[in-house]
């Protein structure tokens, strides 16, 4: 009899390998180069591709496929042997099967419903009039920033970027040349972040945001085996009101997520009164 460490291992294990493998026939073939075959099923390399990380891409693109392929003909082999053993037969299997099932319907039904909602849209106009009645709100309780952040492979890479952005380049252009990561590295230089949160994990970068100007660029530091440098953007004190422009920006997500999830939770009690009123739910004390 297995054990329930070892149920509990084989269904985080097997059910996306499973749930990959018996699901193909019912997507559409994909055409490309074959990378591998296992269990009867064949790997694409554009599939791959699809589902690495970007950031493991650009590192080494070849090995991130090696890898990628390597761990799906673990799975495809274990999946096998899961079938030959008959583990999707197990009552443990099955409720985790269940239990994944109905999340995922609840998921899906929750974007369903948003999608076809009217009212979540928030324009700039609502963001304003909202803000002109909770201004006082808006007050930093501490210092904020904007920084550019520039994580490099190699010193010559870091020093090139950093000529750069002081001549004056745009750095979504030094970001998309120097980059390992240049997609988060280009989002977040539009964000302000409170000075207690930026840089938690390095506190070198952390201490230059409180000796550098704004514009300055802080020297390059090895962290990690990677080479960074940050660049001061704007600077907001607190006590201050931030940008009209951000605080717009963030007003927009709060009022569209608060409409969410309001939406949601009306969505929860109409399906609760339909329930009662059709006597299809029963509460016990």
């Amino acid at each position: 009899m297995l054990s329930r460490l070892f149920q509990a291992t084989l269904i985080i294990v097997l059910a996306a390998a499973f749930f990959n493998s018996g699901c193909t026939a019912t997507e559409p073939e994909i055409q490309g180069r074959v990378i591998a075959v296992a269990g009867g099923e064949q790997l694409f390399l554009e599939k791959a591709l699809e589902r690495i990380p970007p950031y493991a891409l650009l590192d080494d693109s070849t090995a991130a496929v090696a890898r990628y392929r390597d761990q799906w003909i673990f799975e495809q082999l274990l999946a096998e042997e899961a079938r030959r053993m008959n583990i999707h037969r197990l009552p443990v299997f099955e409720e985790a099967v269940a239990r994944f099932e109905r999340q995922l319907m609840v998921e899906l039904l929750a974007e369903s419903y948003m999608n076809r909602a009217d009212d979540l849209y928030v324009s700039r106009e609502q963001a304003f009039n909202f803000y002109e009645m909770h201004r006082e709100q808006f007050v930093l309780n501490e210092r904020h920033v904007r920084v550019h952040h520039l994580v490099a492979g190699s010193f010559s890479e870091a020093s090139n970027a950093r000529n750069e952005l002081l001549r004056g380049v745009e750095w979504e252009t030094v970001a998309q040349n120097y980059s390992l990561y240049p997609e988060p590295a280009i989002r977040t230089a539009s964000l302000y972040q409170p000075i207690s949160s930026v840089f938690e994990n390095e506190p070198e970068l952390a201490q230059f945001l409180r000796v550098i100007g704004v514009s300055e660029v802080s020297p390059i530091r090895q962290i990690g085996g990677q080479y960074h440098f940050i660049q001061l953007v704007e600077n907001q004190d607190e006590g201050s009101v931030p940008d009209l422009d951000w605080t717009l920006d963030q007003v927009q997500q709060w009022l569209t997520t608060e409409r969410r999830q309001n939406q949601i939770t009306a969505l929860r009690q109409n399906l609760l009164r339909q329930a009662q009123a059709n006597g299809t739910i029963t509460l016990f004390d």
